[in-house]
Parts: structure tokens; sequence; C-alpha cells
């Protein structure tokens, strides 16, 4: 038997009427009208506590019904429900910078108990104007998201007790009612331990992989190297692959896990062998800071090239701008469509070759789906960088998020680079640029100090933002061949200097 605790709302009918379509056994008492003795002699299978109005301290006895059934009984808290899980165990429940009441968002999940088999992301209604502060107490963990880091869903260490800030009951929430038949399936459990045990000698398995990171464990180098090579071999299932990736991304990719998985990447690429011996040079970014600027880091490579520095430049089409290098490049005439040997001899002929990563990295087709699916960054937006199939030991690394400057330095240092500057430009760019001051890690002899970059200091006059601006893939290419040529000596020209002038002194052509 199902008991629903209703906190006097009018969802719970609907809530009722979803349990009770997928055959269970329904009673439901309200939040003031039972004792915690009665709920006992009750003896449910199975507890839910329903949405309602106003804060956990004014929903009767839900408090007390959570905190003595939480051991022994699985229990489901929808919205308030969800709020009441947290204060529970010793969280917050505090108001919602934003209110949503009737509307719709992504929810990202870890794919654990009553999300398991669900998709990642999924649509999910939301009524609520309160949430659950973060961090959560030591016994609650977060299972659910909203992309922009909401929390949505959370669940007990030990205890079968789980929590979701949205309405599943709701017609406009995708998979609910397979999130509320995955709940009736929880079994009443005699002992805790919610989850599985993670593997002690490691997580050699991508599914150990998924529940070590969910456990909010970091795996080592091996055992993310191990877990990729499942994904890059074809050997993990969609589902799988969204788990692991997004699991990663709540926790937070450390140094190891990126390390490891780019090992596995650049296993799997095929590699372009220039015959030169000379420092190969990179100017490779993150992309992803949708700002809509010229194409910086690739123009910057023919600027390098020329000063004399080799230059191996990786890169894709647009993910999240206009124009990504390749589509400039294409626009400017450059055939994509070359052989790795091809490639190569660009390199050492010119100086200067494209290394267009879907035909290089064709293992990446295994996590195509997921990623397209997921629609946020993750993991892989990290390891485009630092998997060049020249092998490019030196690198300037645009990134669109200062918290990541020292991170990827950190694992460029692991992959064994010479030097490298990973940098973060003045307005959320993943460039250097000369509208104000830039992050810098910069990786030298295995050491990676960061500071600020006043482009000011080098001589460069402060840019506005909208100087840098582009457009299509032949508007670009036209800004392109406007530095290229000379003419453009304003901006523009100066930010592909600045960035030139990092990528000479990390290939050591410059101090």
């Amino acid at each position: 038997m199902i008991l629903v605790i209703d906190n006097y709302d009018s969802f719970t009918y609907n809530l009722v009427q979803c349990l009770g379509e997928l055959g269970a056994e329904i009673r439901v008492v309200r939040n003031d009208e039972v004792t915690l003795d009665q709920v006992d002699a009750l003896a449910p299978s199975h507890i839910v506590v329903s949405p309602g109005p106003g804060t956990p301290d004014q929903a009767g006895i839900t408090l007390e019904v959570i905190q003595r059934f939480a051991p022994t009984t699985p229990i489901l808290g929808v919205c308030l429900g969800h709020q009441a899980i947290g204060q529970a165990f010793g969280g917050r429940v505090v108001r919602a910078e934003k209110l949503m009441h009737g509307k719709v968002s992504p929810v990202l999940h870890d794919g654990l108990d009553i999300f398991s088999e669900l998709p990642s992301p999924f649509i999910a209604t939301r009524y609520h104007s309160l949430v659950v502060e973060e961090p959560l107490p030591d016994g609650l963990e977060a299972s659910a998201r909203t992309p922009e880091g909401l929390l949505m869903g959370l669940r007990h260490r030990q205890y079968p007790t789980v929590g979701v800030q949205f309405h599943p009951e709701s017609v406009l929430t995708e998979h609910g009612r397979q999130l509320l038949r995955n709940f009736l399936e929880i079994s009443r459990l005699k002992v805790t331990g919610a989850h599985p045990p993670v593997e002690r000698n490691g997580a050699t398995s991508l599914k150990g992989a998924i529940a070590k990171v969910i456990a909010r464990q970091n795996l080592s180098e091996d055992e993310a190297e191990a877990a990729m090579m499942q994904i890059m071999e074809g050997n993990a299932t969609p589902a799988q692959i969204g788990s692991f990736i997004t699991a990663l991304r709540m926790k937070g990719e450390s140094v190891s896990e990126i390390v490891g998985s780019a090992r596995a990447m650049r296993r799997h690429a095929v590699h372009v062998t220039p015959l030169r011996s000379d420092l190969l040079v990179d100017t490779c970014g993150t992309g992803g800071d949708s700002a809509g600027t010229f194409n910086i880091s690739t123009t910057t490579a023919f600027v390098v090239a020329g000063a004399g520095q080799p230059v191996a430049k990786h890169g894709n089409r647009s993910v999240s701008s206009a124009s990504g290098s390749a589509d400039v490049l294409e626009a400017l005439g450059v055939n994509l469509d070359l052989t790795p040997e091809q490639v190569a001899a660009c390199i050492d002929t010119v100086g200067l070759g494209f290394l267009f990563a879907p035909r290089l990295h064709p293992a990446m087709k295994n996590a195509i789906g997921p990623r397209r699916e997921l629609g946020v960054r993750t993991i892989f937006n990290l390891l485009g960088p630092l998997t060049n199939p020249a092998g490019a030991a030196a690198q300037v690394l645009g990134v669109y998020s200062p918290d990541l400057t020292e991170t990827l330095a950190s694992v460029l240092c692991g992959l064994g680079s010479r030097a490298a500057f990973v940098v973060h430009g003045s307005g959320g760019l993943d460039e250097l640029v000369t509208t104000g001051s830039n992050r810098v890690s910069e990786l030298r002899d295995n050491h990676v100090e960061t500071y600020t970059l006043d482009p000011r200091h080098l001589g460069f006059p402060p840019a506005r933002f909208s100087d840098l601006r582009g457009g299509s893939p032949q508007e670009n290419a036209q800004i392109t061949r406007s530095i290229l040529d000379g003419v453009d000596r304003g901006p523009c020209r100066d930010t592909v200097v600045l960035n030139a002038s990092a990528a000479l002194v990390a290939g050591g052509k410059a101090r």
C-alpha cells in the first residue's frame, strides 16, 4: 500500500491518479489528520509526500514522517515534499531567485533509482517559489539539476528517500509516469545503503565509474581512461554515456578525470605525423563563449606560421557561434577533405595544417547521440583542445570560464605538454583580448602560474567588444583577409597580434 501525505494541494489528486494508473493501492491522509503511530500501523510499502502551499514547517506532520520512516520505507517527496526532505535532514529552504509557476524547463539527472532509463535531459513542469539551499547537508546528494545548475532532485545517501522539485504528475512533464513507476520499484529496505557499493579496487567498468562519480568521488587517471575507452570503442550504451558525462558535469570534472579521458581519446585519434622535428603549436580553444567574434584563433594560426612557428591547428565547425574554424577556412577556399598524410605535408611545406576534428576522431561517433540529446557542456567540450592528432606540445588554449584556466593548464602538464597559455578573456571570451584584463594560467617547466594580463601594459590600446564582432563565415573570412593583407590595423589586428605573441612564446620563438 502506498501512503500519500496530502499537503492540502490540488496536485495531490493528479498524483494519486497517476499512481493508481500504475496499479498501486493507495491510501491518502492529510498532514494534520494522522499520527506517527497511525502511519506505523498502516505499514505502507512506500510513502509519497505531496506538493503543497507554504513551507515544510507549515506542512503538519510531514517533517516527522520523513525523519521517522526514511531509514526503512521508500519516500518520494514532490515539490514541497522535496523541500521537506531537504529540511528534515538539516538543509535550509529559501526563496528561489526566480519564481516558476506552470513553466517547463529541461532537467538533467544522474540516471539512478527514480531516473533509471530516463533520457537526460527531459522536460519537466515546475510550480515553486522556494528551493532547497546548497550546499546540501552531508546526508543528502543532488540527483538532478537544470542546465543552469539549480537543484531539481535530491536523495539521501543511505536511505531510500528521494525528492523532485518538479511535478512528475503534470501532463507537460515528459516521462513522469516512468519516474513514478521507478519509485514504486524501489523495494522496502531492511538495512541502510541505497546505492550499490563502489568497487574498492577501482572503477574498472563504466558502471563502476558511474557509481563512483555519482558518489562524488574523483576517478583516477587510469579509471577515467578505462571508462572513456569503453565509450570510444562502442561498448557503452547511450544511457550509460549520458549518465557518465552528466554525473561528471554535476560533480565537476577533476584534473585526473580529464587527463585520463584525453589519453583515451588520443589513443583512438587518427594521427598526423609531420616530418619536421621542431615544436608544433596549436591555437584551438574550447569555444562555447557564444560571443560572436570573428575567428581570432584561426587568424592567429596564420600569423604564427608566418613568423616561422609551425602550427597544427585543431578545429571543427561551429557549435555555439555563426562561424567555426572549419567554416571560415572553407570560406577562404581551404580544402577540408585532406588525408592525414596531406595535412602533415602542409605542416612540413608551409608550416600550417588544419586538423579537421570529425575526420581525425572517428571514435567520437559513439558519443554524438548522447551529446546532442543533452545539449549542455560536458567533458567532451574540454577534450577537443587536449587531443591534437599531431601531438602539438605547445598551446594557446582559450576557455569559456575563468575557473578552467588552472584546471586545464594542470591537465596539459599531466599530458606532457612543454608549454602552454590557458586563457580567459575580458567579457567571457575564450581568447586573449584587448578589451580588458585577461586571466592566464601559464604552464612552463612542469609548473603552472596564474596571473592577470592587462594588454595596456604591452602597448595595446583598449578596444570595445563591438570592435571584435564577427558574422557569417564569409564575413569572418573577409576580416581574416583584411588582417593578413595589412589593411586592418585596428582592434581586430591587435587582438590577433596579442594571441600570436603568446603562441610564439609558447613555441619558443619569442620570449
